[in-house]
């Protein structure tokens, strides 16, 4: 998370989610977090493994962390439900989903034990500096977990 808001800090809002990216790229080598850029992640459909791949903007600490990048407005029910549907398709047990495309930052958590059904995704919210009150997806709180399987 401290990566992320450095990051947002740093550049502003504006930029294409590439630029982003990059940025954060460089933060986690920085603070020694370990990650994959565009890691090509396999998916799950009624328990068997489907031959095609979805590639997550990073995942992090042996794939038990999804960081999904946007540079939108701001964060709707649409990534709310991309992002849920990506922890239950790759079993991988946690997710950041950031948002750089507004002035404030903006971010929401995700744990695959305690994803709400589609139909009760409610818009997400901007959040106060100060973090993440619950530290649920927060890499430096969780632990534990399924790892996905690597291609």
């Amino acid at each position: 998370m401290g990566c992320a808001r450095r990051v947002h800090a740093t550049l502003g809002f504006g930029f294409l989610e590439s630029a982003y990216g990059d940025a954060l790229e460089i933060e986690f080598r920085k603070s020694g977090i370990p990650y994959v850029r565009e890691d090509a992640v396999r998916i799950y459909y009624d328990g068997q493994p489907l031959p095609t791949v979805w590639r997550a903007d990073f995942t992090c600490f042996e794939r038990r962390f999804i960081v999904e990048l946007k540079a939108v407005k701001t964060l709707t029910k649409i990534e709310w439900a991309q992002v849920i549907h990506y922890l239950r398709a790759t079993r991988i047990p946690h997710a950041l989903l950031v948002n750089f495309g507004r002035p404030g930052f903006q971010y929401d958590t995700f744990d695959l034990d305690r994803l709400p059904s589609a139909s009760v995704i409610g818009e997400s919210q901007t959040r106060a500096p100060q973090g993440d009150a619950t530290g649920r997806g927060c890499p430096a709180r969780s632990g534990g977990g399924a790892v996905a399987e690597p291609l």
